[in-house]
């Protein structure tokens, strides 16, 4: 029957029959993916006494990274109402004798794996170690690595995704329970990396670190493809399937923990029931293309009234957007230029704010590079800038 068909429409019916396949295969995989937390995860009541930090457990994985000995924690930390909470994540210590000052540490900010407790890449015995881009390198060159999980990541939820401040504190914090760790050794000099989500909380913690933890010493900040501006970031993907997974996520778990938001207000009543189901699933390890079915079917009007445009939801993305408050150490900005989820011209608008500001930037395009790759790509060059400013030498500035 396919005989009289052109040869373009035959290539064009097999490929979607390709990425149909793909997409519903995938879809198996994202809907079982994320381990259910065990009792390890489980938050005592009361929390121990203690300031942010506190070590609450720890448990040793054993062979999760060659050259390490790496552990799940369990800490305290600070939520989106100012209270103590508790936050899971891992401390990655290399092997071998410490500096006399104690090591220095990475503390690295993941990027979007979903908003359900059991997405907590803590939970992911076998891939998070490729998550950490540079891993090797860090390890190599001496670094500890802090990794939180976030708030409502592994621990009960809800997860405050994309609530800058919140994974910001969790990030910092997540270096305060490696330096109670006593097989660390972890010294008070770190730097933050992160992707994505896990961009935007770099950036936060920059803004945040000399007043949340004078103690401590930043030495500079590295955001990949950071969510740099909400409304941005809602705009350039509302006609991305891809995208919007990511805004369905953020609208529920806005809803969850801001009690006048309301995913009602914003998603039409035929697509509610579809934004809800596609924020239940894991993303971990996932390559954000059109990989879930229902994210197809949702319309480019699917939000149906914008959230920048009324309240409560226009102060939520004003907050969470970084370049508010100053960051008083150099940063390193870098972006794939094929990015079709994080568009380029925000993380550039970002770099141009922060340069106008009077900030230390340096802004870093991989050409061709996509969404989900840049980390990987740019690893080298995010180990030899981390390594530069712990050793005090003049950090490159895109502003001069």
């Amino acid at each position: 029957m396919s005989a009289g068909r052109p040869a373009w429409l035959r290539r064009a019916l097999t490929a979607l029959a390709c990425t149909l396949i793909a997409a519903l295969l995938l879809l198996v995989a994202l809907g079982s993916s994320g381990a259910r937390p065990g009792p390890f995860y489980a938050v005592p009541r009361p929390l121990p006494k203690g300031p942010p930090g506190t070590l609450i457990r720890a448990q040793l994985i054993p062979d999760f990274y060659a050259g390490t000995t790496t552990y799940r924690i369990l800490y305290k930390s600070t939520g989106l109402n100012g209270r103590p909470t508790a936050v899971s994540g891992l401390v990655i210590i290399p092997e071998g004798s410490p500096p006399a000052r104690g090591r220095r540490v990475i503390a690295f900010a993941h990027g979007s794996v979903g908003i359900e407790s059991r997405c907590a890449p803590s939970l992911q015995r076998e891939g998070h170690p490729q998550t950490i881009a540079g891993l090797g390198e860090f390890i190599a060159d001496g670094y500890v690595i802090a990794a939180s999980d976030y708030q409502g990541l592994g621990t009960a939820g809800p997860h405050p995704y994309l609530i800058g401040r919140v994974a910001a504190m969790n990030v910092i914090d997540s270096v305060r329970a490696a330096r109670r760790l006593p097989q660390a050794h972890a010294g008070r000099q770190f730097a933050v990396w992160g992707v994505s989500e896990g961009g935007q909380a770099a950036l936060f913690a920059g803004q945040i670190a000399r007043s949340y933890a004078p103690r401590l010493h930043l030495k500079g900040v590295v955001a990949g493809a950071p969510i740099a501006n909400l409304v941005g970031f809602f705009n350039s993907n509302l006609a991305n399937p891809a995208g919007r997974v990511l805004l369905s996520m953020a609208l529920r778990s806005w809803e969850q923990v801001y009690r006048e938001a309301g995913m009602e207000q914003l998603v039409s009543t035929d697509e509610l029931s579809d934004v809800q189901a596609l924020a239940g699933y894991c993303l971990y390890g996932a390559h954000f293309a059109e990989e879930v079915p229902a994210s197809l079917s949702l319309g480019v009007s699917f939000i149906g009234a914008p959230p920048w445009g009324a309240q409560p939801w226009r102060s939520i993305l004003a907050q969470n957007t970084p370049g508010a408050a100053p960051i008083y150490v150099p940063v390193l900005l870098i972006q794939g230029e094929a990015d079709r989820v994080l568009a380029p011209s925000l993380t550039e608008g970002l770099a141009h704010q922060l340069c106008e500001r009077g900030e230390h930037v340096d802004l870093r395009l991989y050409p061709a590079v996509e969404d989900q790759e840049v980390g990987i790509v740019a690893a080298p060059d995010v180990v030899a800038w981390i390594a530069g400013r712990f050793t005090g030498e003049l950090a490159p500035d895109s502003c001069a």
